[in-house]
């Protein structure tokens, strides 16, 4: 037992978990947090506003394993709720730290500023996206409050809320010895589940392995890397869990997503005679608008949430426990394991036409994976940008491909270059998604990082204009962007043709900062991912504005 202040104990814990940098904007109920911070050796990016707090900060924990969100009460903590849903749904670890009013002023009317209806109000609010909250109120429970929700966090990659009274930050309080985190042990159930997905494989002729963004959250790509080795499995991520298991490996097919996928991956995947799905949840999104044909009798369904073999369903399964325990399974000299044959598939013809001039985004894909090498992570916002995206042959990707929310590209994409510094990232974000968070530039100039940002430039929402139709709120003004880089101190260029395009492209990949590139492209062009999925949404679309 030992005494230690409130604040130093939680930025100890934050440190111990791996976090160099937090994100955030200061204000005047968290600034004694920020000291705290500051005494504990961890620094704080300070954003242009608290939307990119959050996307920069579920970028980094995705690649890190924690990200931390320092906000102030009301005006900047309920300023970041959509960053934190987003996280939630995407099943990243983000920790919310808040400051708030002194613990004397909350019996009283809630009249100080930036309070809403209540003391309570941010909390409640922060209860809907997180999977753990607190105030810190009591000193008596601070330390079991506090190491709840990081537990928690960390446990189920999903993110948490700690608010800390301004009068609460240097209270002294008692400290004693975490018990160790509980190991899943290798229950009946789970050795029966093994034991069934086991002889599945090996009754199976034509099985295929389908990894989701899980694995990544709970650290277990090594070990699908080695199951698929062990038995030969062809392998196809979905799009959130794009670069789940590593693109350059001969076992990889590529981007399961449904109807609008590489129509050559779509037909191997969907006649299948064993699918087993590692860290996949059969979202909307991720199976292609519910498009997927994934027959119940031949899929093995492994998640944090639940583990289902065809028909027969096991409750309360580890999915880090069940993963471990089938590679083993699986890699066993003792019992060895039935090796298959990998498929050689014809790829969908993505190449942009030779002759063509033009700046197409078929051309700039194609460019892009010219320059890719092991040194690059792609970092990409929501539209064509991350369905195009998608044909990148890369071993990092991020992307908020479930909830799907704008102007997450720039913000993530200094979160994950802070993340993992020996990785420079290709940030593509569209035009709408630039003007909102692009500007987050300007701190990656002050931070002094280095990503290539590609703006799609078509003057448009494109994606809503391609599922409804053109009207007149989906056009957007074209900005200079290159000209708003050399303002905050980055390089930049326009790109109309392909030479152009080619010519920036190398130049960026020279550069020792910030570049960001104006790619010009026509305003009826997409690539062929988002065009079969607008095809297929435009018709709900029009059906129900009809």
């Amino acid at each position: 037992m030992g005494k230690t202040k409130l604040a130093d104990y939680l930025f100890t814990r934050i440190h111990e978990a791996g976090v160099e940098y937090s994100f955030g904007i200061p204000g005047d109920f968290v600034l004694p947090v920020y000291a705290a911070q500051e005494r504990a050796g961890v620094k704080t990016v300070v954003m242009t506003h608290e939307p990119s707090v959050g996307y920069a900060a579920d970028a980094y924990a995705r690649l890190k394993g924690l990200g931390v969100a320092l906000v102030t009460y009301g005006a900047g903590g309920l300023n970041m709720i959509n960053p934190v849903a987003l996280a939630y749904a995407e099943e990243s670890p983000v920790l919310v730290v808040s400051g708030g009013p002194e613990t004397r002023f909350r019996s009283g009317k809630p009249q100080l500023h930036h309070c809403v209806k209540s003391f309570q109000t941010q909390y409640n609010v922060f209860a809907e996206v997180t999977q753990a909250q607190t105030i810190l109120s009591n000193p008596a429970l601070a330390q079991q409050e506090m190491d709840r929700v990081i537990d928690g966090v960390l446990k189920l990659s999903r993110p948490g809320y700690i608010e800390i009274p301004r009068d609460m930050v240097n209270c002294e309080i008692d400290t004693a010895g975490r018990a160790p985190a509980s190991v899943e042990g290798r229950t009946p159930a789970l050795s029966e589940a093994v034991e069934e997905i086991a002889a599945r494989l090996n009754e199976a002729e034509r099985p295929v392995l389908f990894t989701g963004a899980q694995l990544r959250r709970f650290h277990l790509i090594d070990k699908v890397v080695a199951l698929a080795e062990a038995l030969n499995l062809p392998v196809v991520t979905s799009i959130l869990g794009k670069t789940s298991f590593p693109e350059t490996h001969a076992n990889f097919l590529g981007t399961y997503f449904g109807q609008f996928a590489d129509p050559n991956v779509r037909a191997y995947v969907e006649a299948s005679d064993c699918v087993l799905c590692l860290g996949v949840v059969l979202t909307e999104m991720e199976t292609g608008g519910y498009t997927a044909r994934l027959e119940p009798d031949n899929l093995i369904q492994v998640t944090a949430q639940e583990v289902s073999v065809g028909h027969h369903c096991y409750a309360g399964l580890d999915i880090s426990a069940l993963v471990e325990a089938l590679t083993e399974r699986c890699t066993s000299k003792l019992t060895p394991a039935k090796r298959f044959s990998l498929p050689r598939l014809d790829r969908e013809d993505l190449s942009a036409p030779a002759a063509n001039k033009e700046l197409t985004v078929l051309g700039m894909i194609e460019d892009i994976n010219g320059m890719l090498s092991a040194e690059h992570m792609i970092v990409c916002d929501v539209g064509d940008c991350l369905y195009a995206g998608l044909s990148l042959r890369t071993n990092t990707f991020i992307a908020p491909g479930y909830y799907s929310s704008m102007g997450f590209g720039v913000p993530a994409g200094i979160g994950a270059q802070l993340a993992d510094c020996s990785r420079r990232p290709i940030i593509l974000v569209g035009d709408g998604g630039f003007q909102m968070t692009g500007m987050e530039i300007s701190t990656a100039v002050k931070m002094g990082l280095n990503p290539i940002v590609i703006v799609f430039d078509n003057a448009s929402y494109g994606m809503l204009r391609f599922v409804d139709q053109g009207r007149d709120y989906y056009k957007l003004a074209r900005w200079d962007y290159a000209a708003l880089a050399a303002a905050v101190g980055a390089q930049g260029a326009v790109a109309e043709t392909r030479s152009d395009f080619q010519r920036a492209l190398k130049e960026a990949a020279s550069s020792k900062g910030v570049y960001l590139i104006d790619a010009r492209i026509a305003e009826d062009d997409i690539s062929p991912t988002l065009r079969r999925l607008t095809d297929h949404f435009g018709k709900k679309v029009k059906a129900a504005i009809a």
